[in-house]
């Protein structure tokens, strides 16, 4: 008769009644990125007159080409100048809305669960503000209408799995934006909003001119880190998985939006920031707990100007799963 081994793996046996599966009674937390586009959101109302929904911002306009050349003519000593009327502004109307959402747990689940009920839904209901704030800003990007298509595609339609942004791509934005006269953010830079496919893309490229290799900073490599993914042509480059993309490409292929953007692209009118918001238990037994967020606050494209997009696929392909 073979031996009979009284183990772990060996059903039935004392084993089923001794070795139980044991539990971690902490829920691990999904971490999330840090919001980013309101960061640039840098015009706000001032000196508004009252409360009101919609607040409609003035932007000053210059004199035009016209008005300079004839002002290089030289003065006629004996003769004054005739006075011009300043330029008209221009206006833009910024709407702000409630925005918010709340969960409401139980009590029962309160005391039975073996996990910080109210932690978790703190932690879940701030991921879900910050992801809200990050497109309803974007949703005010994409109405900007300097569009930079990677290999000069004449509409999003015509973008193809192989057409990638390029360093090029990135000058020409700095380009525009520089012709323009749209001031940089703290005197030396252009901000970046792109994705991380995206910015893959980027720092593959290789010949002169594309993403910085060592040998170009000199012989101190100390001025470049490892990985580095800051500053590139003009333009501080932040990456978000956020950031916009849309199945409008040729065959609904994906469309990545790389913003390009500089002061005052984006005016912001906050009446209440965002904020967590606890409810109050009004219920006849006190068996219900409310969290959520609630903030008043509105966007709206500023500058126009001041804004590019750069749209672009990706070469990174859609994650496999299976036996490795």
């Amino acid at each position: 008769m073979a031996n009979q081994y009284t183990s772990i793996t060996t059903t039935p046996g004392l084993s089923d009644n001794t070795v139980k599966t044991m539990y971690d009674f902490a829920i691990g937390m999904v971490y999330r990125e840090t919001p980013m586009y309101r960061t640039w959101a840098d015009k706000r109302p001032e000196d508004v007159n009252g409360p009101g929904q919609t607040v409609q911002l003035q932007k000053q306009q210059f004199f035009d080409s016209t008005s300079v050349t004839a002002a290089k003519t030289p003065l006629n000593e004996e003769m004054d100048v005739d006075s011009q009327k300043l330029p008209a502004t221009l206006t833009v109307n910024l709407t702000v809305n409630e925005y918010g959402m709340a969960v409401t747990r139980t009590k029962k689940l309160k005391l039975f669960s073996f996990a910080d009920v109210d932690q978790i839904a703190v932690r879940s209901v701030g991921a879900h503000m910050a992801d809200v704030m990050d497109e309803l800003v974007q949703d005010v990007l994409v109405t900007g209408t300097q569009i930079l298509r990677a290999q000069g595609r004449a509409a999003n339609v015509n973008i193809t799995a192989s057409d990638l942004i390029r360093a090029t791509d990135v000058r020409k934005a700095h380009v525009w934006l520089a012709a323009n006269k749209v001031p940089t953010f703290g005197g030396n830079f252009y901000a970046g909003g792109i994705h991380p496919h995206v910015l893959h893309d980027l720092r593959e490229e290789t010949g002169s001119g594309s993403w910085r290799v060592p040998n170009e900073y000199g012989t101190n490599q100390t001025n470049i880190w490892t990985g580095e993914f800051g500053e590139f042509e003009g333009v501080r480059f932040v990456t978000n998985t956020r950031t916009r993309t849309a199945l409008d490409g040729a065959s609904s292929g994906k469309v990545y939006r790389t913003f390009i953007l500089g002061r005052e692209a984006v005016a912001e009118k906050v009446v209440e920031e965002p904020n967590t918001v606890l409810g109050p238990v009004t219920d006849k037994l006190q068996r219900f707990r409310t969290i959520g967020w609630y903030g008043v606050l509105g966007w709206a494209l500023y500058r126009d100007e001041s804004l590019v997009t750069i749209m672009s696929a990706s070469s990174v392909p859609t994650l496999q799963t299976g036996t490795p």
